[in-house]
């Protein structure tokens, strides 16, 4: 009786080696297909990273330039992008003056969204900005100085770098004028067209 608990015992042991060892390269043959599936999905990340996703984003700029008394001007801008490149608007005339100087009215717009987590992305941004000359009076020069010799008004040039919410317009940025009490406001709007 004895002796056959310990023939059942070494039967039993063995079965389980020998199980054991038929089980070891069907765990080998999957942890080398996990390690190729992660080294696949890393390199479709990186080739993602590089490339930006198929994604198209509408970027909407208002700009308010208020000059004090003066009713405020709004002006409005869209740029649609693909993602982590960079889109580019370029408004530039000329007025003529009363006493006939030409000078350059100005709004441009440089923008590089990259998609984030949670509906949101990062935007590089560039805006540069000069109103009509009618839109702007100049303060009288100071005692002791020069106005400007062109008599152009005030330029607005900013760059920036910010985290837009899908949808979710925000004040990026307000600059004031040194010279005067005008203020220039910009809100931004993102959207994520899927």
């Amino acid at each position: 009786m004895r002796r056959t608990g310990i023939t059942c015992a070494l039967l039993v042991i063995a079965a389980s080696l020998v199980h054991a060892q038929a089980q070891k390269p069907d765990t080998a043959v999957k942890e080398a297909q996990e390690k190729l599936i992660k080294q696949a999905a890393e390199a479709a990340q990186r080739v993602q990273a590089e490339n930006g996703q198929a994604v198209n984003m509408r970027l909407d700029l208002t700009i308010t330039d208020d000059r004090g008394s003066a009713q405020p001007i709004s002006k409005m801008v869209s740029v649609m992008t693909a993602d982590r490149y960079w889109g580019r608007v370029r408004t530039q005339g000329e007025v003529t003056t009363a006493d006939n100087r030409r000078l350059p009215v100005i709004l441009n717009v440089d923008a590089r969204p990259t998609l984030l987590r949670d509906n949101r992305a990062r935007v590089e941004l560039t805006i540069e900005y000069r109103p009509a000359i009618e839109a702007f009076t100049a303060p009288p020069a100071a005692t002791g100085s020069k106005p400007d010799s062109n008599g152009l008004p005030p330029n607005v040039s900013e760059s920036l770098a910010v985290v837009l919410e899908d949808g979710k317009p925000v004040l990026i940025s307000q600059s004031a004028d040194p010279i005067s009490d005008r203020k220039v406001k910009v809100e931004a709007k993102l959207t994520i067209l899927r």
